[in-house]
């Protein structure tokens, strides 16, 4: 009986002892094989349809990483182990390349601003009529991204300086880290309106576009994707940058409400 019960425990141990190299084995393949994509919060749906299409051919795992543009390019000044970055402006991406972190970039896509309300909102908004409002909020604030340093809150700034409304809104805003994080705010309809992508709203059901933005009120919407200079899998993460570039990820794009050209 003492002899069956030892080796049961022994047998165990083996499985056990075995499984958990095994489980080792997989982890060290895993990390071997994941290569980081720093990209911008408001590219985050479109970011994961790429990699899908990527990935169905690709025995590598690109692993993204979303924020605030203003915050990933300071983790990656930092050291971040990324090998891609896609930023939601060019000013971010030149103090990345100042830093001679960059081995390639390029323009990828294009964006543009709206104004946002909640779903169900009865809010009127005239055409192309910014300059009230102040009155549209009616007492609550506008949702905005950081005016200094995330992308979409300065794009925000710009157009709302060169509208000349500045002035009378700028002690009304409700900055968020990020343009997905101020979208949020309209979607819980805690503010009443919101300045956000157009892709945003566009993927949203709990918000709808009220006004579009002049586009000439702001600079260029570009989003930038840049090789970085990481050792980590050098080749894979070059192969998955001209991918972005192909047309097959150009009609994904497109399909998720930003311009190619």
């Amino acid at each position: 009986m003492a002899n069956f019960k030892l080796k049961k425990f022994t047998s165990l141990f083996l499985i056990m002892f075995f499984g958990f190299l095994i489980s080792l084995l997989s982890f060290s393949t895993f990390a071997k094989t994941v290569t980081y994509l720093y990209a911008a919060a408001s590219t985050q749906n479109v970011v994961e349809a790429v990699l899908k299409s990527y990935n169905t051919k690709s025995e590598i795992r690109f692993l993204p990483v979303y924020g605030a543009t203003s915050a990933l390019a300071r983790q990656i000044l930092d050291g971040a182990p990324a090998s891609l970055f896609l930023a939601a402006n060019q000013a971010w991406m030149d103090q990345i390349t100042e830093n001679n972190l960059v081995r390639k970039s390029k323009n990828v896509f294009f964006n543009r601003l709206v104004l946002v309300a909640p779903k169900n909102s009865l809010l009127k908004v005239a055409e192309n009529d910014l300059s009230n409002i102040s009155l549209y909020l009616n007492g609550g604030r506008l949702a905005v991204a950081e005016v200094s340093a995330v992308p979409a809150g300065i794009y925000a700034k710009q157009a709302l300086e060169n509208l000349k409304i500045w002035p009378t809104i700028k002690s009304k805003l409700a900055q968020s880290t990020n343009v997905r994080a101020a979208l949020a705010l309209v979607e819980r309809d805690e503010v009443p309106l919101g300045i956000v992508y157009h892709t945003d709203s566009l993927a949203s059901p709990y918000v709808k576009t009220v006004l579009e933005i002049p586009e000439n009120s702001h600079t260029k919407i570009a989003y930038p994707l840049a090789l970085l200079n990481n050792k980590e899998q050098p080749q894979e993460a070059l192969q998955l940058y001209k991918f972005f570039f192909l047309e097959k990820s150009r009609y994904i794009f497109r399909k998720y409400g930003f311009k190619t050209d």
